[in-house]
């Protein structure tokens, strides 16, 4: 029996910007307003062919100061040392598993790399229009070898007797190796899989990876993983899975 599998993938950068109050100097006239935290008699950031500058004038206090548990950066032209663009990359969107042999569990893998402004981090999350379809049948999300992992839930999924799909995801630095920064609130290890939370049923995408504090370049393998009982019915098998971005503010 052969059994043919593809996805595809859609990704969306969602931004939510949360608006606070906060007490800045004012200036007002008939014709304009200025809101700011402080005023100097110039800054920002002059450039020519020979030289770029950036610099804070009238300021009091500028300059950089340490002390234990924190730094302060005091001055108009540390904005340039700490803001990055918010970025998320997949390398691979089209994934395809090829022929299925039942009860031999088949993966395929990605990686995702994400890079967010200077803020407090970023969650990931992640959701599946539907479960593998081939015309009427279905290969069924996995609920791991406990029966009891689900879209927010990880389990150890081994067992070749255990059926389904599911994915797992490894948090890894620019050489592949495993650290498991982002993801081990979610996964304990690479053992351990979870359900993509389903649109067709009306489930909440989930998070699967995430952290509270600024990042660069930080990436992921997520494992896609398959495997079908002997009585699974032959047929294209196929489905989109949507990863979400959603930087911290």
């Amino acid at each position: 029996m052969t059994l043919n599998k593809s996805f595809i993938f859609i990704f969306v950068l969602l931004f939510f910007f949360l608006s606070k109050k906060i007490n800045a100097q004012t200036f007002t006239s008939p014709n304009y307003q200025i809101e700011f935290g402080n005023f100097n008699m110039t800054g920002g950031k002059k450039t020519s062919t020979t030289y770029t500058l950036t610099d804070t004038v009238g300021q009091n206090a500028p300059g950089k100061y340490t002390n234990t548990g924190y730094t302060v950066k005091a001055g108009f032209q540390y904005i340039y040392d700490l803001y990055q663009s918010f970025s998320f990359k997949i390398d691979d969107l089209d994934l395809n598993f090829g022929a299925l042999v039942p009860q031999v569990g088949s993966t395929q893998s990605n990686i995702i790399t994400i890079t967010t402004p200077s803020a407090h981090g970023y969650d990931i999350l992640a959701s599946e229009n539907h479960p593998l379809l081939a015309k009427s049948a279905t290969i069924p999300d996995t609920t791991c070898d406990s029966g009891t992992c689900d879209q927010s839930t990880s389990g150890v999924w081994t067992e070749i007797t255990t059926y389904g799909f599911g994915f797992n995801a490894t948090g890894i630095n620019s050489s592949g190796v495993a650290t498991n920064i982002g993801t081990s609130n979610f996964f304990t290890n690479n053992t351990y899989y979870r359900q993509f939370a389903s649109v067709k049923d009306n489930e909440t995408p989930q998070v699967f990876m995430s952290e509270s504090q600024p990042a660069k370049n930080r990436s992921a393998k997520i494992t896609y993983k398959i495997n079908i009982s002997p009585n699974q019915s032959a047929g294209n098998y196929e489905n989109a899975i949507n990863l979400i971005a959603v930087p911290k503010y």
